[in-house]
């Protein structure tokens, strides 16, 4: 049958799963989201992701007619539907998209309502060939391109208006094809990657940026969490490019990676230059694999060596 997605209560074949040509999530990008993963086959602070889902839907004036208990189950249906879709060894990304539907200038031409709509899918897709970036670590770039102010769109909610982080990613790939993008907010402090946080260590202290003009990530979180637990001290304060490029340490955190060391930063090596040295990082990154019960680095390098990247 292949896989199921869940849209407005209803189970359809993914194929199945269209929407108008005239929604305002395709026209304009007028769309809230969420994407969640698995570990063990169990998502991850799910509910942390259906809360933040919720948040975005009232702050952008988004009609969401679930509750959060609705969706819970929602997304529990999605995943035992799906299951025979899966290996053993798979785990799972899922992901949540809201739509108001029409963009009110086409509603003479039709009356497409608002939407939700979760799908499920293996999470090796968006992983596949990263595991040697564990071990190496990533380029971070900062592009010309910038963050967009929290006064224009607030970035603490997670929407599908992305054209910045994809211009952004566009270019530091023309510098360096394997850079991530690292965007600076408009005074010049740095804010957050296309899709996920950044950190950095000083000597003992683990810095992020304040969750002013970046996404207050469920990662990001949980990492300063276990810093906590792990009696890292840390701080949350404006970053300088000055900063980055004279820090010990340097990562990334995102929901599908959970955390990724980063090397270098803008063509200049990042403390010793090798993850392995990173003390900080290798820790929270042990803390982590620890509580959820699952080395993903070493999963990861199980599915580029039995599923090969193919052109």
């Amino acid at each position: 049958m292949g896989r199921m997605v869940w849209k407005n209560g209803l189970f359809l074949p993914e194929s199945q799963a269209v929407q108008s040509v005239y929604d305002g999530a395709s026209l304009y990008g007028d769309c809230v989201f969420e994407m969640m993963r698995t570990f063990n086959k169990v998502p991850f602070r799910l509910d942390l992701h259906l809360d933040r889902l919720i948040e975005s839907c009232r702050a952008t004036y988004m009609p969401l007619n679930y509750t959060f208990r609705q969706l819970k189950m929602a997304h529990e249906d999605l995943l035992a539907r799906n299951r025979h879709e899966f290996s053993p060894d798979d785990e799972i990304r899922t992901m949540v998209n809201v739509s108001r539907g029409v963009f009110p200038l086409y509603s003479a031409i039709t009356n497409c309502e608002p939407w939700v709509m979760m799908t499920a899918f293996p999470l090796w897709w968006v992983l596949r060939g990263v595991s040697e970036a564990f071990t190496k670590g990533v380029h971070a770039i900062t592009p010309s391109q910038r963050q967009i102010p929290a006064q224009f769109l607030d970035p603490k909610v997670k929407n599908r208006s992305r054209l910045h982080y994809r211009l952004a990613e566009l270019e530091v790939k023309r510098a360096d094809p394997n850079a991530w993008a690292l965007l600076l907010d408009d005074q010049g402090y740095i804010a957050e990657g296309s899709g996920s946080n950044f950190f950095i260590v000083q000597g003992s202290r683990l810095i992020t940026p304040e969750p002013r003009n970046c996404l207050r990530g469920i990662s990001r979180n949980y990492t300063l969490s276990l810093a906590r637990e792990l009696g890292i001290d840390y701080r949350e304060r404006n970053l300088e490019i000055y900063d980055a490029i004279n820090a010990d340490e340097a990562f990334f955190t995102g929901t599908p990676f959970s955390i990724m060391p980063v090397s270098r930063f803008n063509f200049q090596q990042i403390g010793r230059g090798t993850p392995s040295s990173f003390d900080i990082t290798t820790r929270l990154t042990k803390a982590w694999c620890e509580r959820v019960g699952v080395d993903w680095i070493e999963q990861v390098r199980k599915w580029d060596a039995e599923r090969p990247v193919t052109n």
